[in-house]
């Protein structure tokens, strides 16, 4: 078959990702601040302030607007799991095997929670953070004994400053709320095991090669191994996938090792630079995560690098070995989730358009009843096949002059699109047939394995709703 084309499609603007840098970085600055003002009287270990940014740095990504009674349960189980990832820190310092369980535990099971609907999916999220912050944390920052009582404390902080910038971000207009996490898929016939339950899986048993391999080979640089096995695993969304993340994230992580070590390797231990230098790599790395995985993933590992050569550990010497357990890492995860209970990146991208076709057609029933829609479904439907664009757009450069599913999935979103801007006094007929067709699309695609064959028609359904719209 031969190459249909682009399909256009609205794309966030960039001066939305710039708005939520800002917020973001507002946010982790004035955790920062807090708790080094903490600090000062309490005396307790930089672990937490490393803690108060990850979760402020990543809760920006989660919270929105929502009841307070939502908002008194993200923080109750984020005090929680912080308490918990604390005492796992303490006994991975002390423990090297038993904290690695522990901490492989806390980063997996977390992953179980999506099966059961958007609010346990965003709570299953947020238990991760905690424990991001004790990986993230190098193994020279060790827990003090009354960090236990200010760990909770400093969860609250972080937590109260992302509530805070939101919100004044959202009342002002600048921000929209995250993506809503549609409702989990069906289990399909004559699998044992669901999505959620096999990334878990692989999840466990990546991190757990990951620590072991680690400590066997690289010794003191076994983190290196377990963080790009965590981040390549995160979000699994089918293997080819992976493979794409993989490579891009591997390649971003080696640049970014490499220019932040030789920077750590030359300025003192401790500096002020070196924390400033922290924070300016994070604002980028928010703002560019948008574009790209090879981005952020470069950001992120600058990040440690520079934290590990704050605590005088980032000597050029050890530069190798953080390179090699980088791409040892990377390696372990793709082959965990390419031969362990594999997601077919195939399913994902065809169960991720019947997600979005459905949203376009509740949208299409209630302008033909008469009824305002609610959007809300529709973009979060819009979001989850924009997160899989990226690795069918690497698959479709491959196979230049062939159609792929990357022309579906344009196609799809573009019927998305063209939904959602239609209004009340949208003409009833050409809606009724773009109805009709989508009906078909939606039953041939439910007979298929894949979505490749209906690019076609969902461009025509397109069309015929962008029509809908130009017409008064």
């Amino acid at each position: 078959m031969s190459d249909p084309g682009p399909v256009a499609t609205g794309r966030r603007r960039p001066s939305a990702d710039l708005v939520g840098t800002i917020v973001t970085m507002s946010a982790v600055l004035g955790a920062f601040g807090t708790t080094l003002a903490l600090r000062e009287v309490t005396h307790f270990s930089t672990t937490l302030v490393i803690l108060s940014v990850v979760l402020a740095m990543t809760l920006g990504r989660l919270e929105g607007p929502g009841s307070w009674r939502a908002r008194g349960l993200r923080l109750a189980t984020l005090v929680v799991v912080a308490i918990i990832a604390r005492y796992v820190a303490e006994i991975l310092f002390h423990h090297d095997v038993l904290g690695g369980v522990l901490l492989a535990v806390g980063l997996s099971a977390p992953i179980l929670l999506r099966r059961l609907g958007p609010t346990a999916s965003r709570l299953g999220t947020l238990m991760a953070l905690p424990f991001v912050a004790v990986l993230a944390t190098p193994a020279v920052a060790a827990p003090a004994e009354h960090d236990a009582w200010w760990t909770p404390v400093i969860a609250v902080v972080a937590y109260v400053w992302v509530v805070a910038t939101t919100t004044v971000a959202h009342r002002l207009g600048l921000l929209s709320g995250p993506p809503s996490t549609p409702a989990p898929t069906p289990r399909r016939s004559g699998r044992l095991l669901d999505a959620s339950a096999r990334m878990a899986i692989q999840m466990l048993v990546a991190l757990g090669l990951a620590l072991l391999v680690g400590h066997l080979v690289f010794d003191e640089h076994w983190p290196w191994v377990v963080i790009t096995a965590y981040v390549v695993c995160s979000g699994n969304r089918g293997r080819g996938d992976v493979l794409s993340k993989s490579l891009l994230r591997v390649l971003g992580a080696l640049v970014g090792t490499t220019v932040a070590s030789l920077i750590a390797g030359r300025v003192t231990p401790a500096s002020h630079a070196t924390v400033v230098t922290i924070f300016i790599v994070l604002a980028i790395g928010t703002w560019l995560r948008p574009r790209g995985y090879a981005y952020w993933a470069g950001c992120i590992t600058a990040v440690l690098a520079l934290l590990y050569g704050y605590y005088g550990t980032g000597q050029d010497d050890q530069l190798v070995h953080r390179l090699l357990a980088i791409v040892v890492g990377g390696a372990l995860a793709v082959l965990v989730s390419w031969f362990l209970l594999p997601v077919r990146t195939r399913d994902v991208a065809r169960l991720r358009t019947a997600g979005v076709l459905a949203a376009v057609q509740d949208v299409l029933s209630a302008r033909l009843a008469g009824q305002e829609p609610d959007n809300a479904a529709l973009r979060a439907s819009q979001h989850e096949i924009e997160v899989i664009r990226p690795s069918w757009q690497m698959h479709r450069r491959v196979l230049r002059g062939s159609a792929t599913p990357a022309h579906a999935l344009d196609a799809a979103l573009a019927v998305a699109d063209a939904a959602a801007d239609l209004d009340a006094d949208a003409p009833r007929v050409p809606l009724g047939q773009a109805a009709r067709e989508l009906g078909n699309v939606r039953r041939a695609l439910r007979d298929s394995d894949h979505v490749t064959g209906l690019t076609a028609d969902l461009m025509d359904i397109a069309s015929l709703l962008r029509e809908a719209s130009a017409q008064p």
